[in-house]
C-alpha cells in the first residue's frame, strides 16, 4: 500500500508539468510575413522582398507581448573616382543585407470591436491588434565589383549609412483564422522596413 502514494506522486508530477507547459504555450501566436514595400533607408536600385518572423503572447485578454526579426537584401551601385586618375570614374556595385530585430507590445481590440461596435460577429475567427515595436536594424555590406590591380578607387564616395539603426513604430494587425489554429494576417503602419505586409499565422490554442 505504501507504494501506491509514491506511484501516484511520480505519475502526478509529469501530469502537472505537462499541464503547466500546455498552459504556457496556449496563448502564443507565430507569424511569417512578406512585405513588398520598402520605405526605410536609401532607396536601392533593386529591393528584395522583406521577410519577417514574428511571435507574441496574450498576457491577458487585452495585453500582448512579443518580438520579431526579419531580413531584406538590396543591391545598388555608386560612382567612384580612381585615385591615380582623378578625372576617371568607375561604377561600383554592392549588396546590403538588412536584419531588423526587436520586441512588440500592444493591445487586442477584438472584444472592443465586437461588443461595442458590433463589427465582428465571430470572435474566434478574428483578431484585431494594435502593436507598437522597438528594435534595431543591423546592416552588412558587400562590394561585388572586383577590384582592378593597380587601379585603386576612392571608397569614401560610397553613400554611407549607419551600420546599426534604432527603429520604432506602430502597426495595426488584422488576423483571420478560417481554421482553429491556422490563419492569414496583414500588418499596416510604420513597419521596420515596409508599410504593409501579408502572411500566415499559427496560434497554439
Amino acid at each position: 500500500m505504501k507504494k501506491l502514494p509514491i506511484l501516484l506522486l511520480f505519475l502526478g508530477v509529469p501530469l502537472i508539468s505537462f499541464g503547466q507547459i500546455k498552459n504556457e504555450l496556449s496563448n502564443w501566436t507565430f507569424g511569417l510575413s512578406i512585405s513588398p514595400d520598402s520605405y526605410r533607408y536609401a532607396e536601392a536600385e533593386q529591393n528584395g522582398l522583406y521577410y519577417q518572423f514574428s511571435f507574441d503572447r496574450h498576457m491577458s485578454d487585452y495585453l500582448i507581448l512579443g518580438g520579431y526579426f526579419g531580413v531584406q537584401n538590396r543591391s545598388s551601385s555608386f560612382s567612384a573616382r580612381y585615385i591615380q586618375e582623378l578625372t576617371e570614374f568607375t561604377e561600383i556595385e554592392f549588396e546590403k543585407q538588412y536584419i531588423p530585430v526587436g520586441f512588440r507590445f500592444g493591445f487586442d481590440l477584438t472584444t472592443f470591436f465586437s461588443n461595442n461596435l458590433g463589427w465582428i460577429k465571430n470572435q474566434s475567427k478574428w483578431e484585431v491588434l494594435l502593436l507598437g515595436y522597438g528594435g534595431v536594424t543591423i546592416q552588412s555590406l558587400e562590394i561585388t565589383t572586383p577590384k582592378i590591380p593597380g587601379r585603386p578607387y576612392d571608397e569614401s564616395e560610397y553613400p554611407m549609412e549607419e551600420d546599426m539603426n534604432y527603429v520604432a513604430g506602430v502597426n495595426a494587425v488584422i488576423r483571420y483564422f478560417p481554421a482553429k489554429n491556422l490563419g492569414f494576417f496583414t500588418e499596416l503602419g510604420y513597419g521596420p522596413v515596409g508599410r504593409y505586409s501579408f502572411g500566415l499565422a499559427y496560434r497554439l490554442r
